[in-house]
């Protein structure tokens, strides 16, 4: 049942546009084609950005004063979080997801996934965003809470979706640091992602406003907010949204 729930997710995701009889996308303007692989959202716009020597492509939704910088999780891209970003973007949030170096269409150079995240933020506030929210998936909610303390301005939220305590970054040694409210969320079911949640919520400070949601399902990273998922993904789905209204508004 497991695997076909995640099937079933991972198709939704992917959506029709991944089907062989649609016609190849016109190349990209930026000379990157971020979410080449799946139908993006009408009003989709390729950016390509980078330092360090990366070379990051990704999508760009909405208009929004209010940025939000979606990172996606190990052997995902941007097309991962196509429905999401879509959904973000009609609430009047500008929306970048991003491919990390090594996956889609982006080249690492010499910059880690904290790099990755804060040069994605800087593309952001390059696109009008006058403030900056921090979401990511596993790999990628590790690395926007690694990334969080470095990225100036600071972020004005950042969440966290079934992130491990270290993986190509390090959560563990970010997390004492963090100023700005944290949302923390991970099914009960998936292996060890929810006790990393649990460790990460109780390293953020005390006097830092933090959320940790715990939902008895198994589904992973950026299914707990895919549109259409079971009750447990559509409860992380409406608390992430009431926590981005509070500390975040479009």
């Amino acid at each position: 049942m497991r695997r076909l729930a995640l099937l079933a997710a991972a198709a939704a995701v992917a959506l029709a546009g991944c089907s062989g009889g649609d016609p190849a996308p016109a190349p990209s303007p930026t000379g990157l084609n971020a979410g080449a692989a799946c139908e993006l959202p009408p009003g989709a716009r390729q950016t390509r950005f980078g330092e360090h020597g990366a070379d990051l492509g990704g999508v760009l939704l909405g208009s929004g004063r209010t940025g939000i910088v979606l990172a996606h999780q190990n052997g995902g891209d941007v097309c991962q979080w196509a429905p999401y970003a879509s959904e973000l973007a009609a609430q009047g949030y500008r929306v970048l997801a991003f491919d990390f170096g090594g996956f889609g269409v982006s080249t690492a150079g010499d910059a880690d996934n904290p790099q990755q995240v804060t040069a994605a933020a800087a593309a952001l506030r390059a696109d009008g965003a006058t403030g900056i929210v921090l979401i990511g998936a596993s790999m990628g909610g590790t690395a926007v809470l690694a990334a969080a303390p470095a990225v100036s301005p600071a972020p004005l939220a950042v969440a966290a979706l079934s992130a491990p305590s270290v993986f190509g970054a390090n959560a563990l040694e970010a997390a004492p640091k963090l100023t700005m409210p944290v949302f923390y969320a991970a099914g009960e079911f998936e292996s060890s992602f929810a006790d990393s949640a649990r460790e990460l919520h109780g390293l953020t400070p005390a006097t830092t406003t933090k959320e940790l949601l715990i939902v008895p399902t198994d589904w992973h990273g950026v299914y707990l907010v895919t549109p259409g998922g079971p009750a447990a993904t559509e409860t992380v789905r409406a608390k992430l949204a009431a926590f981005l209204k509070a500390h975040a508004p479009a």
